[in-house]
Formats: C-alpha cells, structure tokens, sequence
C-alpha cells in the first residue's frame, strides 16, 4: 500500500496526469490511512489459537528440526474469500487463512492447508527460478515437500470438484442468514 502512494506520488510530482483508475486507488488508500490513525505503523494481528495449535503440531511432527516456523502469526482472514484458501507472508512470517474453511465441510482440510502454506515457510525465499527468472513457487522441489502429507491429494481433489466453491457458498449463506435474524 505504502509502496503504491509512493509511485502515485511520483506520477504527481512529473505532473503527469495518473489514469483516472490510479487517482481513484490513491483517493481510498489516503482515507484507509486517515481512518486508521497511523501513517505508517501495521497493526499486528494475533495468531488465532486453534490454527496456531495446528500449525505447531504439523511443524512437530513434520518439520521438528526447524522450530523457527512456530514465530509466524497463523491467523483467520478477515476479509471474504473466493479462490484464495490461505496466504503465507514469508517476510511478515505471516499465514492468513480464508474463514470459510471453518464450515463444517471445509474443515478437514485445515490442517493439509496449513501444511502447504507452512512447505512455503520451510522453502522461503530460496525457491527455484524459472528460465524467465520468476520464482517457481509450486516448483518440483514444493510439490515434493508438500507430498509427504497425507491429505494433500485428497484435498486438491475436493478443491477441483468444487468443495471450495461450495464452502465459500455455504459460508456467504450462513453469513445472510445471520443478517437477515439480526435485522429482525
């Protein structure tokens, strides 16, 4: 965010006039700032309890010669989610996972979702480049870490067939029905 009101900033001082788009963008983020109370400070989220026991089970049992893993805050996503399960921050050593993984019919998948976000904490910045130099993210040497959990076929297999989306609906259905009773 800082990083675009700089470049904004920039097209500002050239007197270039920016797309009307990025004038727009640079309106919100001024107000986000504004509404925060901080210029440049980032609130600090708290990891959640039951991912972070989670989280540190799958590093035990996995990972136990690397217990630097347990420094990253593992918390629930606050915004609504539609493609993206989870989030692994490598240099905030930050997870965010989706809240619609709490439904009952997505929760099962939890822990193998927090294992392919946790193959990205053990890699680190340190995956393999591709001939075009972008960083290999889901490289051969990912897909091998990520292997040896035992959901993770499963998983992507419920994720192709539609159990995601059908999460994500059974979620936004929860949430309406929750609106519509309070509204009462």
């Amino acid at each position: 965010m800082i990083r675009l009101l700089r470049q904004l900033e920039l097209l500002f001082q050239t007197r270039v006039d920016p797309p009307p788009s990025a004038a727009r963008k640079l309106k919100r983020v001024s107000k986000r700032i504004v509404k925060s109370g901080n210029d440049s400070r980032r609130r600090v989220a708290k990891s959640d309890e039951f991912l972070m026991t989670v989280w540190r089970n799958l590093r035990t049992e996995f990972f136990p010669g690397q217990p630097e893993i347990d420094d990253y805050t593992v918390c629930w996503s606050t915004r609504p989610q539609k493609r993206v399960l989870a989030s692994c921050n490598i240099r905030r050593k930050k997870v965010v996972v989706a809240r619609e993984l709490f439904q009952p019919s997505a929760s099962r998948w939890i822990s193998a979702v927090l294992y392919h976000e946790m193959c990205h904490a053990v890699i680190g910045e340190g995956v393999h480049l591709s001939q075009s130099g972008k960083r290999l993210w889901h490289g051969r040497q990912f897909r091998q870490l990520e292997a040896l959990h035992p959901d993770i076929t499963a998983m992507n297999t419920w994720i192709s067939t539609g159990g995601w989306a059908m999460a994500v609906h059974s979620y936004r259905a929860q949430l309406a029905r929750r609106s519509k009773e309070a509204s009462r």
